[in-house]
């Protein structure tokens, strides 16, 4: 018979949000989202990136970034380039102080990872995500 206690989808989604919801109240102390901080992640990582690239890298929707890139373009930390060749394109890049606010809230994304990997062997992690990364594959697949 199922059971929802030992079901790998429900326990990876609690385990997720578990620590989706304790990085974004670590980075609540700071000023900051977990979500704004991972876009700070993926603008510094690449030196523009249009709005659509955007959210499919941090998985939400066009009007989620639509929104969140507002935010982020009112407080000043980045700030948006029509394309030339196409009009309905916005890239999206760090300001200044975008760049200076990523370096100094970077180092939280390994302290959560450390939090996460404690007491855990790096042959364990390793397996770990090889595991996760079949079952995102036989999810994908259906």
């Amino acid at each position: 018979m199922f059971d929802l206690d030992t079901c790998v989808g429900f326990s990876t989604s609690k385990t997720a949000k578990l620590i989706a919801d304790t990085f974004n109240r670590r980075l609540m102390c700071l000023g900051i989202t977990r979500v704004q901080w991972i876009a700070l992640y993926f603008l510094g990582k690449d030196y523009w990136i249009n709005q659509r690239e955007l959210g499919e890298k941090m998985n939400i929707k066009e009007a989620t970034v639509a929104r969140l890139i507002n935010r982020m373009e009112r407080d000043g930390y980045v700030v948006r380039y029509r394309d030339e060749t196409d009009r309905r394109v916005s890239h999206i890049a760090l300001t200044e102080r975008g760049i200076e606010y990523r370096e100094r809230l970077l180092p939280e994304g390994q302290k959560m990872s450390e939090l996460c990997g404690k007491n855990i062997s790096d042959e364990d992690m390793d397996t770990f995500k090889t595991v996760l990364k079949q079952i995102t594959r036989n999810v994908m697949m259906n």
